[in-house]
């Protein structure tokens, strides 16, 4: 069974402080580091990446995988079994500069597009 458009969790791209109004933020996981007068539902921080990436075979999983991949990927667990406080939406932190190479990984892996709709 395929999950329709409306089923994936919205997935959203911030390149500094948000203007989410605060009940937006309540229920959504903020992934970056958040700001002291934010308050955020959740919040995961991006581990750094992998020293051995790109070092082993092509698809090797510790090197193909963005490390926001993997927190998307752990988020989600989390999220169905409990171990997270359920969130609604989520928004990942990134630095302008960086953000459409992330959002271009994030596009091509198949395990957030399962679970993810990359909105902007």
């Amino acid at each position: 069974m395929t999950a329709s458009r409306t089923s994936l969790i919205p997935l959203n791209f911030l390149s500094g402080a948000s203007s989410w109004p605060e009940e937006r933020r309540r229920h959504a996981l903020l992934i970056g580091n958040a700001r002291p007068e934010e308050a955020w539902g959740d919040v995961a921080a991006i581990p750094a990446p992998s020293p051995f990436r790109n070092r082993h075979a092509t698809g090797c999983l510790c090197c193909s995988r963005d490390p926001v991949a993997m927190v998307l990927a752990q988020a989600f667990q989390d999220r169905v079994t409990g171990r997270r406080p359920f969130f609604h939406e989520v928004a990942v932190l990134t630095a302008p500069q960086e953000m459409s190479a992330l959002r271009q990984q994030l596009e091509n892996d198949v395990l957030v597009r399962a679970r993810y709709r990359l909105v902007s």
